[in-house]
């Protein structure tokens, strides 16, 4: 690979500009603004950030809009952008997703500045360019209708260049289960391409799936509401070339993170012990993410003492003190909703005997927490259920069991059902 001299671009995808935002509780007027304007300023702040960086160009893997309506604030927010970027001699090379395909798409009467490039339906390259001097390539293609099935990664061509080359792909690379399956690619469908650079969109959560060649999904600039991959900093990926390495760093942008906080409360004895536990995590949260606004989902664990055997039936209490315990936090902190997956401390003893399974779980849960790898003896999560599925229902139990995405997480919500908990949403 020829490098004529160092240059830097950034790598977003899954923009939504002006997503909705989902979350139960109705939060105060100065959050609720907040969340309207939150992925407008993302991508602003982005723009700030190449401006004062000088990046050579950025690339948009896709799903820059939430809909096929592309709404006229979004729209015109984008071409903003793009003229500051223009006046900057910053490049910005597009494609789109499965939210804002080409032939579904409404795009409003807009002039669009000639430093956009917009990825046609068929993969198409353009050469990377600084004072007529090309410095690599970018090849990219766009998503024609929503439900796109075919394998898009089979239609770029071999790369041929000496120089720097890039492929842009929305693409569900590997399979993931929390985001449909448009475009379903392999990651060996990418990497014998000859590509330097896989600029990929669609997954919402950061990850890097190969660097040599770099496959990397950056995730979405700001998560929009609380399942998994949208919880935690949101953001890009900041890429430098020189002639003898290629870097690549996360640029934090999320205006507001959604996040889990989960607080153990084994050995607290009073309500109001749980409460000053809960802040004290949400502070140390909210310092984690870089002092940003927070909406959170808490979630109480452990073995619950006996003083606090009620808690259960107060949990809206404690969610009611702990909303005005966080009131006057700034940045803004939000209890979305409260959970809790505890085990009472005074049944221990009595479930201890009811299997070894079960008996083993329960001695060991604190030490699972220091050690997840522990739970390789049961083998699969699916035979812990069943085991305990069988010995529940013969002692007569008959709770509804609770299957979580990992098996500790699967443990937990079992014995949580098993012997109590509570929750306000």
């Amino acid at each position: 690979m020829k490098v004529p001299f160092p240059f830097k671009f950034i790598h977003s995808a899954d923009l939504h500009l002006d997503s909705p935002f989902r979350i139960h509780e109705g939060p105060e007027d100065g959050l609720r603004n907040l969340l309207m304007d939150a992925s407008l300023r993302a991508f602003s702040e982005l723009c700030d950030f190449a401006i004062e960086k000088k990046v050579d160009f950025i690339v948009l893997a896709g799903d820059v809009y939430d809909g096929i309506e592309r709404g006229a604030r979004a729209q015109l927010a984008l071409r903003r952008q793009f003229l500051r970027l223009h006046a900057n001699r910053i490049a910005v090379y597009m494609a789109f997703g499965n939210h804002d395909p080409v032939d579904s798409g409404s795009d409003l009467a807009i002039t669009w500045p000639d430093n956009l490039i917009q990825f046609p339906t068929d993969p198409e390259t353009f050469p990377l360019e600084r004072d007529g001097v090309q410095f690599g390539e970018i090849t990219g293609v766009s998503f024609g209708t929503r439900e796109e099935r075919r394998n898009l990664a089979h239609l770029f061509p071999d790369s041929r260049s000496d120089l720097f080359s890039i492929a842009v792909l929305h693409a569900n690379v590997g399979g993931s289960q929390e985001h449909g399956n448009y475009a379903p690619a392999g990651l060996t469908d990418l990497l014998g391409k000859g590509y330097d650079y896989w600029a990929l969109g669609h997954i919402h959560k950061r990850s890097v799936l190969s660097e040599s060649p770099l496959v990397i999904y950056p995730g979405n600039i700001q998560g929009l509401h609380m399942k998994p991959s949208e919880r935690g900093l949101k953001g890009a990926e900041l890429v430098e070339v020189s002639d003898d390495r290629i870097t690549h760093s996360f640029l934090p942008l999320a205006q507001v993170v959604f996040d889990l906080v989960t607080v153990d409360i084994s050995g607290y004895q009073t309500l109001n012990a749980v409460v000053d536990g809960c802040v004290e995590a949400l502070r140390q949260k909210r310092h984690e993410i870089g002092e940003r606004p927070l909406i959170a989902r808490v979630d109480l664990i452990g073995i619950l003492d006996n003083a606090l055997d009620g808690l259960s039936n107060n949990i809206e209490a404690v969610w009611q003190e702990l909303v005005v315990e966080v009131n006057n936090m700034r940045p803004t902190v939000h209890i979305d909703q409260l959970d809790g997956h505890l085990i009472k401390d005074g049944r221990l003893e009595d479930l201890v005997g009811l299997s070894d399974v079960v008996g083993e779980l329960l001695r060991e849960l604190g030490e699972w927490r220091k050690d997840p790898d522990r739970l390789a003896k049961f083998a699969t999560e699916s035979e812990l259920r069943n085991a305990l599925v069988a010995r529940i229902k013969r002692e007569g139990l008959g709770h509804t069991l609770i299957t979580r995405a990992s098996d500790l997480d699967a443990a937990e919500a079992l014995l949580a059902e098993l012997l109590g908990g509570g929750s306000h949403q």
